[in-house]
């Protein structure tokens, strides 16, 4: 049990998962994705407006929409 739980303490100390981003952003881009949306939403606010607020419909539509129901009744 010992050595289980020491080989994944050094696997979570090598950062291996900030490794595999430094290489995704860095072969994409060149920068961070995080500083490429950024820049992106403060030179197309309305756009990334209407992208989030098609996602909010269509998750809302999908999701907490009530099913309708031929002749049902309201309160």
């Amino acid at each position: 049990m010992q050595n289980w739980l020491e080989g994944i303490y050094k696997i979570m100390k090598q950062d291996w998962l900030q490794d595999l981003y430094k290489k995704m952003w860095s072969r994409v881009g060149g920068r961070p994705w995080t500083y490429i949306i950024r820049d992106s939403y403060h030179n197309h606010p309305l756009l990334w407006l209407a992208v989030s607020t098609g996602i909010g419909l269509l998750l809302g539509h999908i999701f907490w929409g009530t099913p309708w129901t031929a002749g049902q009744v309201g309160d």
